[in-house]
């Protein structure tokens, strides 16, 4: 099998697929389940007295934040879901939990189109990198640093 090297061009395409990931996390994080996480929060759903469900919300559920809500879920460390029988579905977010769920999950709205342009501008600057590294690169190793 062929020995691979390790190049500039290989460690900056992994640093962008790494950056373009982050963003799509945020993004989720932002768009999907801070929609949820920003209606309990406006509700002040902050005490089981006070939960509510995805219809008083006016939240539809869907499988993001069904999976973002099962029992070891990362939501699951803000959102607490009531344990009466007859109130299963109501969820509320403790006082104590409030600022951290709403930093995570909340602040400045996130639309698609910012998301789409952010990736246009960072796969814009990568393709400028990968075009000017070889230029910059002759010009270190004629300074004597590259060896």
């Amino acid at each position: 099998m062929p020995e691979q090297t390790i190049t500039v061009d290989i460690v900056l395409s992994g640093i962008f697929i790494g950056v373009i990931i982050a963003v799509l996390a945020v993004a989720y994080n932002k768009l999907v389940i801070g929609k949820f996480v920003k209606a309990l929060i406006k509700a002040e759903a902050v005490h089981p007295a006070f939960a509510k469900s995805f219809d008083q919300l006016r939240v539809k559920k869907n499988l993001f934040v069904n999976y973002a809500l099962r029992t070891k879920g990362m939501l699951r460390k803000f959102v607490f879901e009531l344990d009466d029988e007859d109130k299963k579905g109501y969820f509320y977010i403790p006082e104590d939990k409030l600022y951290r769920a709403g930093r995570l999950y909340g602040g400045k709205d996130v639309d698609l189109l910012m998301v789409a342009a952010v990736i246009i501008v960072l796969f814009i600057f990568y393709a400028i990198v990968i075009m000017c590294m070889p230029a910059v690169l002759n010009q270190v190793s004629s300074f004597g640093f590259g060896s």
